[in-house]
């Protein structure tokens, strides 16, 4: 489901649209891949979780949005060409920010 999800969020993509960062690609990405990341190591921490549990909270928090987020915003009149510039560009970065997350927070 993944692949083809990946698939049609990209039939969906204007590619020019992504040399032109927004403010709102901006927020999207660090909000999710930086600081919903950190805010569940520091909430798990706070509650006493280690080890494994605390690594696999740290992914569960890094990954990047799902492409079902691209379909909600298509059928319920949002803004989906957006939504598809983000999870296209949160799916590339996490390549980078997942390991990071995992080696720094986990």
């Amino acid at each position: 489901a993944l692949g083809v999800g990946l698939l049609v969020v990209g039939a969906g993509l204007e590619i020019h649209r992504l040399k032109q960062p927004r403010l709102a690609h901006g927020l999207a990405i660090g909000l999710k891949l930086v600081v919903m990341p950190l805010f569940a190591w520091m909430l798990a921490r706070q509650f006493g979780v280690t080890g494994t549990a605390l690594t696999i909270t740290v992914v569960a928090a890094a990954v990047p949005t799902a492409t079902a987020a691209y379909f909600l915003a298509r059928d319920m009149g949002g803004d989906a060409p957006l939504m598809a510039e983000i999870t296209t560009m949160q799916t590339l970065l996490a390549l980078v920010t997942l390991p990071v997350a995992v080696l720094l927070l986990g």
